[in-house]
């Protein structure tokens, strides 16, 4: 880096810069520049706390600093170094709610007492590569962030901007004869393959167009010819009117499918087994059998049933943004639990996770009433989000957790963590991720309206 050299030092030994950028006016000591950095959301430090003690400091962007007498002043690094002296150093933190939380990350794991480092002799020496690392792509020659489908790429197959890639890419082998819908797809694939995401990462979406995955497989429920109408209206609303704003919450994927009623394929049309979305015989339709069958539409078989891939793990669809860190973190780590390879623990998890987020809900919006078991904290959650009970996406948290069905089902919750007699079905847990999934996307929704 210009002529620039490294070196290994202590973390006690390192100053933070009180000039530093990230602060609106020069601070005169270390507890003031941590106090700054912490005020601009102290949830990322903390997010930056746990992945450091989980995983080190990243090896790819090296701490630059600038020796000045007998100190080491961080010149590139600030949130990093702020957040190893939180860590070996809590009081620090100008809360206590924030000094027992840095003390609990510190003694989940190992806190680097050292850093590598790269030692400029002043800022100029320093200053064009700082630059280039916050002030974007400078037409190349700085850091060019991946778009969605690059970052997807990375990220594997399971997260949902990757699953709508997967989706373009089947749309356009299967429609290649369509012009203006391939020119939609290239569209949304360049520009708002998130947005897309969105939408088939929610069940009930995937379900109502008859469409899963199983793998990089897209599979399809309905014909070809059946299947086009709405794939064509969902690639050209997403091209154009369409933005993320109306498609943010579960409420609004909802009314979508209302209004896009008419193009939704008819169950009279469903095949009996998904298959393949894709061009699989020429001149015949997926899912289509030649004339001699009778219908063009005639479903044909398979030799056994692909489960679609949201049935495969927890809450697969949920995501929850405004309940608690930790909270949220529970819930993604749920989330990686295959239920057909593991199904005791994601049985456990189905209880635990429901109880959480439930209990995180009541804690932040001050209810007080029945909260003594999990039905009561249930029953409390769903009279605050759906007091008129006519929220379709709640019937079955609703049913399971009243009256008889409710008691048999919270009963089962509760043998799944305390009954070591009872063997949990992959069916059941299924289920029940199933029911309650809409659940805690609503109990988020509502402290996201709270909190406005």
């Amino acid at each position: 880096m210009g002529g620039m050299k490294q070196a290994s030092m202590h973390v006690s030994s390192l100053v933070l810069d009180e000039t530093n950028p990230r602060h609106a006016k020069q601070t005169s000591s270390l507890e003031e520049s941590i106090a700054a950095l912490l005020e601009k959301g102290p949830d990322k430090l903390l997010r930056l706390a746990r992945n450091i003690v989980q995983h080190g400091l990243n090896p790819t962007e090296l701490i630059v600093v600038m020796t000045n007498g007998s100190q080491n002043v961080v010149l590139e690094g600030n949130r990093r170094v702020a957040t190893l002296k939180l860590l070996n150093k809590p009081s620090l933190a100008p809360t206590e709610p924030l000094q027992r939380k840095f003390a609990a990350i510190a003694n989940s794991g190992v806190v680097p007492r050292r850093v590598q480092c790269v030692v400029a002799e002043n800022r100029a020496q320093a200053a064009h590569w700082i630059r280039l690392r916050h002030t974007g792509e400078n037409s190349g020659i700085g850091v060019v962030k991946w778009n969605s489908a690059e970052v997807s790429r990375f990220g594997g197959r399971s997260t949902p901007t990757e699953k709508a890639r997967i989706l373009t890419e089947a749309v356009s082998d299967l429609f290649a004869e369509d012009a203006e819908l391939l020119k939609d797809v290239a569209t949304v694939r360049e520009a708002r393959l998130t947005n897309l995401g969105r939408m088939i990462g929610d069940p009930e979406v995937r379900n109502r167009m008859g469409i899963s995955f199983d793998g990089d497989v897209v599979l399809t429920s309905y014909p070809k010819g059946k299947l086009r109408p709405i794939i064509s209206r969902l690639f050209q609303d997403l091209a154009g009117p369409v933005s993320v704003d109306k498609i943010k919450t579960k409420r609004q994927r909802n009314s979508y499918l209302q209004q896009v009623e008419d193009d939704l394929p008819k169950l009279a049309y469903r095949l009996d087994e998904p298959q393949k979305l894709a061009n699989s015989t020429v001149g015949h339709d997926v899912g289509e059998t030649t004339e001699t069958s009778g219908s063009s539409d005639a479903p044909s078989k398979t030799s056994r049933r692909k489960r679609p891939d949201f049935e495969k793990r927890l809450f697969q669809s949920v995501s929850l943004r405004h309940v608690s860190l930790r909270t949220s973190e529970v819930l993604e780590e749920a989330k990686r639990i295959s239920i057909d390879e593991m199904p005791n623990v994601a049985a456990i998890m189905v209880r635990i996770v429901v109880d959480i987020v439930v209990t995180d809900a009541a804690e932040q919006l001050g209810w007080k009433r029945n909260q003594a078991d999990l039905k009561g904290r249930i029953g409390a959650a769903l009279h605050q989000i759906d007091p008129a009970q006519d929220d379709s996406s709640l019937s079955d948290a609703w049913r399971f957790s009243q009256k008889d069905e409710g008691a048999l089902v919270l009963k089962t919750l509760h043998s799944f963590v305390h009954s070591w007699q009872n063997n949990p079905l992959t069916s059941e847990v299924r289920k029940l991720s199933a029911a309650y999934g809409p659940l805690l996307s609503k109990v988020d929704e509502l402290l996201e309206k709270k909190k406005r």
